[in-house]
């Protein structure tokens, strides 16, 4: 990612609609990957890859107590930042920088992976996505999301260096391509996503008429409290309604995928 995006991150992840709804979608996801596989030592190893600044390892560590998280990041200061908050936890993690194409762990060694909007910064998707397989035990789940649709591609996914967004069938093959089989699949962000689609498309258009060193940026910024909360809630309804409904389009792709056992 670029550098700044790190620090914006930093200072808004822990309070921001889109993170806080987010963590909310994947927390059954993470539940059940726990759930379903007992590491041999009682206490289950997940690794999260591309940790970022280290906002998801704080939150699920804390819901998850028993299981130890550790983060691995390519970028020195993300995995500053992430040490950062692993102090400030409840319940510390631990954070290392790495390089997600050789994971420093041995073949089948850990419990369970998350693999959350990291996969599509890697130009060799494969390789990455093969080389989580390897690290994970067999019958160990990957919890994964992406960004979908290229139709969305916009000046957001430029500067959080993004190689591509992807639609829900690429994805699929993919995950089952490095020997994975998915158990649960779901939409992320499909309440907003018709708003969305035109928001970044105005986006788009205006960062065409930029000099380039000028188009940039993300789309998280802070938002007056009753705009924060009137999005917040509407992941509320997001959670309730992919727990009665097969709901599979969306602004990202949610998955958990489990590895094959033989």
């Amino acid at each position: 990612m670029d550098p700044a995006a790190y620090i914006e991150m930093d200072a808004i992840e822990e309070r921001h609609w889109w993170f806080r709804g987010k963590r909310r979608l994947l927390a059954p996801l993470v539940s059940r990957m726990l759930a379903d596989f007992a590491g041999t030592t009682g206490s289950s190893k997940i690794l999260e890859i591309g940790c970022g600044t280290g906002g998801n390892l704080a939150h699920f560590s804390t819901l998850h107590p028993s299981a130890r998280f550790v983060g691995l990041d390519f970028d020195s200061a993300a995995v500053q930042f992430s040490a950062t908050k692993s102090r400030r936890s409840a319940i510390p993690f631990a954070a290392l920088q790495g390089d997600g194409l050789h994971l420093p762990f041995a073949t089948g060694s850990l419990d369970g992976a998350l693999a959350l909007d990291i996969i599509e910064h890697f130009e060799d998707d494969e390789a990455i996505s093969r080389e989580l397989s390897r690290v994970l035990a067999p019958g160990a789940s990957l919890v994964l999301s992406v960004p979908a649709w290229p139709s969305l591609w916009s000046p957001h996914d430029e500067f959080l260096h993004h190689a591509r967004r992807y639609r829900p069938k690429e994805i699929r093959e993919l995950i089952e391509r490095a020997g994975f089989v998915i158990v649960e699949e779901r939409g992320f962000n499909f309440l907003l996503l018709p708003l969305i689609w035109i928001v970044r498309k105005l986006k788009s258009k205006k960062a065409d008429a930029k000099p380039e060193h000028e188009a940039g940026g993300t789309d998280f910024f802070d938002m007056p409290r009753p705009a924060e909360a009137l999005l917040a809630g509407l992941f509320v309804i997001e959670a309730a309604l992919v727990r009665v409904l097969p709901i599979r389009w969306g602004v990202s792709i949610m998955m958990r995928a489990e590895k094959q056992r033989c």
